[in-house]
């Protein structure tokens, strides 16, 4: 199963976000409860303190590989499924967009049919269909167009040039919502199998050069030999039955809601939109800090002459991916952080309007606020 696999290969690639006792300063964040610090490499950890974070990781690891060697059986993505969503709970952050997509994908896998394959392969269709419409609609924004598209077409010297050209960017996300009509009607269908391959390898080889978010590269991987072999027939995407209701509901209505701030950012298909809230804390420029810890995490990752620490950096540096951007999230670190709180401690929360540039929105929201 190639969702398995994809899955595996993005657990390995950010491996302290799955084990804990991987982890050296950046705390885990339950849904429910305040950040709990890791063992990491702590001085007053005992040995095999962190036995059950290994055995959390390893179970993980274990359950993804028989998934993978045995895709007949319906019972192993299920239990896959419940270990993911437990892990999930004792950190939001380890719900990713490619963690939630595999997670769709299994629920499709265990609620088929066994005997009746197609409509089972006509729900991959449509949520991969999702996945390529959104990701290509939250594109067209000026923060992708004029800002993420020319990163990345800095990769090379032959690619610069385009990267000075929005409009080219524009039409790359347009590119990839036409994905979704040319996947699902059979008659594009032997082309743009062809052509979102391609487009895969292109994002990997972009991400490979620029040495950047490596993790998703098992993910392009993924859904590359997905749409390869679920497009291998020119037969109508039809047959989609109530079981599969809940699932592609999840894939193509709920990023709707997020637009009402009902639903997380980090769920609803924004890779590379470069719109995501982001968090970045302050404090006083006072040596004192109430724990080692605080002093080392300010120490290796702030800057500015007021010292200033952008969550994002720090999550990539530490766990391999982007934090969860969500309210509740950036108190938690917050609480984490900051741990004498005063008028000049606290978090900038910026936020964005995907059509204006201008119209950014920089809260400034002191300690006092979120540690009530």
């Amino acid at each position: 199963m190639l969702a398995a696999l994809g899955l595996l290969g993005g657990v390995l690639l950010s491996w302290p976000l799955w084990n804990e006792a991987s982890r050296y300063l950046f705390p885990t964040l339950p849904v429910w409860g305040e950040a709990v610090a890791p063992l990491g490499n702590r001085e007053s950890a005992q040995p095999f303190s962190g036995w059950d974070s290994w055995a959390k990781s390893l179970g993980l690891v274990g359950l993804l590989v028989f998934t993978f060697a045995f895709p007949g059986k319906k019972l192993l993505p299920a239990l896959s499924s419940v270990a993911l969503l437990c892990l999930c709970s004792l950190d939001i952050n380890r719900l990713q967009p490619w963690v939630w997509f595999y997670l769709l994908v299994f629920s499709v896998i265990i609620f088929g049919k066994k005997e009746n394959e197609i409509p089972k392969i006509n729900a991959l269709r449509w949520l991969l269909a999702g996945v390529y419409f959104w990701s290509g609609f939250n594109k067209l924004t000026p923060y992708f167009a004029e800002d993420n598209f020319a990163w990345f077409c800095g990769a090379f010297d032959f690619t610069k040039p385009f990267g000075q050209y929005p409009a080219i960017g524009y039409a790359v996300a347009l590119f990839e919502m036409s994905f979704a009509a040319g996947l699902l009607w059979e008659k594009t269908r032997p082309y743009f199998r062809w052509i979102v391959v391609g487009f895969h390898g292109v994002i990997i080889l972009l991400l490979l050069k620029l040495d950047w978010n490596w993790v998703v590269i098992p993910w392009n991987l993924a859904m590359a030999g997905m749409v390869w072999v679920l497009n291998s027939t020119t037969d109508a995407a039809l047959g989609l039955t109530r079981r599969n209701s809940i699932t592609l509901g999840f894939t193509w209505l709920a990023p709707i809601l997020y637009f009402f701030n009902l639903w997380p950012y980090t769920l609803s298909w924004q890779m590379y939109s470069n719109t995501q809230p982001e968090a970045t804390y302050y404090r006083d420029k006072s040596p004192m800090f109430a724990t080692i810890e605080e002093e080392e995490i300010w120490d290796k990752y702030a800057f500015d002459d007021d010292p200033k620490l952008l969550l994002d950096d720090w999550a990539m540096d530490e766990l391999k991916v982007p934090a969860f951007a969500a309210r509740r999230t950036f108190y938690q670190m917050g609480n984490y952080l900051i741990k004498s709180c005063n008028d000049d401690k606290g978090v900038y929360i910026l936020t964005v309007n995907r059509r204006d540039k201008s119209a950014e929105k920089m809260e400034k929201i002191p300690c006092r606020e979120f540690k009530k």
